[in-house]
Formats: structure tokens, C-alpha cells, sequence
């Protein structure tokens, strides 16, 4: 007989709920063949969670194997450094279990100092937080613990730190240790058979490794590292750094972290830096170390403003980093460059791909307004949403325009094709044939 905490993993309710996170998530994504795959499961997502749900009572359900993805890391000037990020990229299925096992184990009790940790936002979505006498709240709907992240720095600041020092851990995900973080978890579940399944779910198979070839070497494939994309990565990033959010919170400085990003707050520059000197220190014992590229040289006057976690915070103003509205209107006007790239594929005769049509390159960009908006639904200045908006309308109107040209040169036969609607004459039908009449009836 399955475990109990097995059997939590299963049951519908919790896989819904991991479903609808996988789901929300997935909105920002800047994969179309993420969205392709999410959009594919959710045409019938109560059938394809009974199925998933079948598998997993039979015993019959196995993580695929995921593709690697690297991501190329770019400098302040948005050049390529010649680095990347080794993305995890899981089948949505693999996905879904892998939250379901984060739900169950976001439950146990003995986790909890990993879970509720009051200095640590990443990877742990709508959870209540103290932050010493208040109680920090995350909206549900928000995308990411950003938010409730940034109300911490603001708390601090209330409370008297002047100085910052941002950071990065280089490589974060690639240094946890499996065989570590998977002892505690161990040791807190005392589940054998859910334990077995836990493993599963963290070791990673590329599907890819020949053609990553020698960027392969980057991937947690081995003991050392876990992937960066799993919803449970961000809970075994807490459970190897415990010790380090404790020690970064003795005394007067506060260090708020998000997953592998970090703020030192301190009332003076001298205890900045000094908390700066201490945090490379703690990392180094763990064999890990700071991305120079993304970490502060020193410590920054809150007076001067800062960036942390693609929010730019200065005297009166909570707003988007200004990198983070470049790449937002960066992705809004490939997706309108894709849209007119295919429009005037049908000038030149081809079919309309349906995907990148009029109607469907709205809804989309309306989508990854949508998202981009609730992201950022805790900013203060209403003024870089308004002339956002203005560029979003230019584009639009751009957009609009070749779609107009393109309509005046093809014919009106294909004007439908352009907007993306159904055409009656290309839909598949099988028509019945009319019987034939025998010679002598015919005149009946």
C-alpha cells in the first residue's frame, strides 16, 4: 500500500493546484515551445490530470527526460559574455509532479525552518512571512515572491539601513548537493517510498547531451547540482543556505535573498561591506562564490537607488529596473516582427501560419502584457506604465499598418487567412454521395 505522503502526491486536488501554478508560470515564459506545450495540455487539462493521475496510482508514471537549454548570459551593455545558465527544461507533466511533491513537502512540519524562513523569498508563492513585528503578505496572484522580497528591503530601510550591496551566487544551482539536502529531507519525511520517488524527481536525464556537447559539462547530471527550472529546486537552494540566512542576520545588517540573488542592508557603508566580506567567506566554505558581472563592487548610498530583482528602488519611486523594461518591449516587439514576418510570407504566396496571424499575435502580446503588468503590480510610479503603454500603442499601430499593406496585395480571398480566422472552404469535411437513380426511376 502506497505511503500517505505518496498518496497526497496523487490525489486530484493537489495536482489541480499544481497544474494552475505550472500554468501561471508558464505566462512569462518567452518559449514558444513552453506556451505551445502548456496551451496543448490546458485545451483538456481535467483529462489529461485523471490520466497523469492513473499513471502515477498504477506505478506507471516516469519523469521523461528533460532538454537542456543554455541560456546566454549577457553583460550591463546587453552584449553576450561567452557564459550561460543551464536551464532545465522538463516535459509539463514532469512539471506538474514535481510541484505536487513541493505542495506535500511544504506541509511537513519538520521542513518548516526551510519553508518559513523570514529572509528568504524565492521559489515559495503566497506563504505569510515575519519580518521582525509585521507580517508580510504575497499576493496569490502575483507571478513570483518579488514582491513580498521587495516590501522586506522597504521595511528595512524604515527601519534605518542606509547603505546596500547587492550580489549574485555564480553557478547556484549547479553547486547544491543532492546527496545533503536529500539527507534532511530524509530525515523529515522518515517515507522511504516517498523519498525514492523525491529522488526521481531531482535527478536530471537530458534528452539533448550530444547536441549540448561541451556545454553539457555545465548541466546538474552528476551528485553535485540540481535544475534550475524545477519548482523544488528553489526549496533545496533553502536548505543548503540555511545557515548561511542565519548568519547574514546576526546583528544589525539584514540580508533579504531570492533564491541565488542577495541585498545586504546596513545602516553604514563600513557594516555593508563588512557583511559583503562575510557572505564570501560563508560561500566559499560551501565551495560556491559571487558572479563578479552581477555583484556590487561596494556598498551603495539608498539615497543614489538601487536595482534588485529587476525592480529599480529610489527616494519615493518603486518601479520596473530600466534592463527590465528593455527586455519587456524587446520580446513584445519580436512577437510583432514574427506577425509581419508571416503576413508577408503570404504576399509572396505562401500559407498564413496560424499561430503568428493578426488575431493570434494580439492575443498573445496581450498576454504578455497582462503578465508583465500583474508582475509589477506593487510598483509605484504610474508614469513608466504610461509611457510604456505610449511605445506598446506604436507598435501596435506599426503592426497594424503592415497588416494593412500586406491585406491591399493579396486577394481578398486570403484577407481571412491574415487575420487568422477559420475559412469554411479549408475545413475538413468527409461529404456524403448522393445516392445514384436507376435509368427507369429517373423520370419518377
Amino acid at each position: 500500500m502506497a505511503s500517505h505522503l505518496i498518496k497526497t502526491v496523487r490525489k486530484l486536488d493537489n495536482l489541480e493546484r499544481a497544474w494552475r501554478v505550472i500554468q501561471e508560470n508558464g505566462r512569462t515564459s518567452t518559449s514558444d515551445a513552453v506556451k505551445l506545450e502548456l496551451e496543448t495540455f490546458g485545451e483538456d487539462a481535467p483529462h489529461n490530470l485523471r490520466s497523469l493521475q492513473a499513471r502515477l496510482n498504477q506505478g506507471t508514471f516516469k519523469f521523461a527526460k528533460a532538454r537542456g537549454v543554455p541560456i546566454p548570459k549577457l553583460d550591463s551593455a546587453g552584449k553576450s559574455t561567452g557564459k550561460h545558465r543551464p536551464i532545465v527544461l522538463a516535459p509539463v507533466q514532469s512539471r506538474i509532479v514535481q510541484r505536487a511533491i513541493l505542495n506535500v513537502l511544504l506541509d511537513v512540519d519538520a521542513l518548516g525552518p526551510f519553508v518559513q524562513t523570514p529572509y528568504s523569498f524565492g521559489g515559495i508563492r503566497g506563504e505569510q512571512r515575519r519580518v521582525g513585528r509585521k507580517v508580510l503578505r504575497t499576493r496569490t496572484e502575483s507571478p513570483s515572491a518579488v514582491p513580498a522580497a521587495i516590501k522586506a528591503i522597504l521595511t528595512e530601510i524604515e527601519g534605518g539601513a542606509r547603505f546596500v550591496v547587492c550580489a549574485d551566487i555564480r553557478a547556484f544551482f549547479t553547486k547544491i548537493p543532492k546527496p545533503a539536502v536529500t539527507a534532511i529531507v530524509a530525515d523529515a519525511v522518515n517515507d522511504e517510498e516517498f523519498l525514492a520517488f523525491f529522488r526521481k524527481a531531482i535527478d536530471v536525464e537530458l534528452s539533448n547531451l550530444a547536441e549540448l556537447r561541451e556545454k553539457a559539462r555545465d548541466f546538474p547530471i552528476e551528485e553535485i547540482g540540481v535544475a534550475q527550472g524545477s519548482s523544488l529546486s528553489p526549496l533545496l537552494g533553502n536548505i543548503v543556505l540555511a545557515s548561511f540566512d542565519r548568519e547574514m542576520n546576526e546583528g544589525d545588517c539584514r540580508c533579504i535573498r531570492y533564491i541565488d540573488d542577495f541585498i545586504i542592508l546596513a545602516p553604514t557603508e563600513r557594516a555593508a561591506n563588512a557583511r559583503m566580506r562575510k557572505a564570501q567567506r560563508l560561500l566559499a566554505s560551501m565551495t560556491m562564490e559571487l558572479s563578479p558581472e552581477k555583484s556590487s563592487k561596494g556598498a551603495l548610498s539608498i539615497r543614489d537607488g538601487f536595482d534588485f530583482l529587476g525592480i529599480n528602488v529610489c527616494p519615493g519611486l518603486i518601479r520596473p529596473a530600466s534592463k527590465a523594461q528593455e527586455r519587456f518591449l524587446s520580446s513584445l516587439d519580436q512577437a510583432f516582427d514574427s506577425g509581419r514576418k508571416a503576413m508577408i510570407a503570404v504576399e509572396n504566396g505562401q500559407d498564413m501560419e496560424r499561430s503568428r496571424s493578426l488575431i493570434a499575435t494580439l492575443k498573445r502580446v496581450d498576454g504578455m502584457i497582462d503578465g508583465w503588468g500583474k508582475h509589477y503590480w506593487f510598483c509605484n510610479d504610474t508614469q513608466v506604465m504610461r509611457n510604456l503603454d505610449l511605445k506598446i500603442s506604436e507598435m501596435v499601430r506599426g503592426f497594424l499598418g503592415a497588416y494593412r499593406s500586406v491585406r491591399g496585395a493579396v486577394d481578398a480571398s486570403r484577407h481571412n487567412q491574415l487575420l487568422g480566422l477559420s475559412e469554411l472552404s479549408s475545413t475538413s469535411r468527409d461529404p456524403f454521395l448522393y445516392p445514384s437513380v436507376p435509368p427507369s426511376q429517373q423520370k419518377l
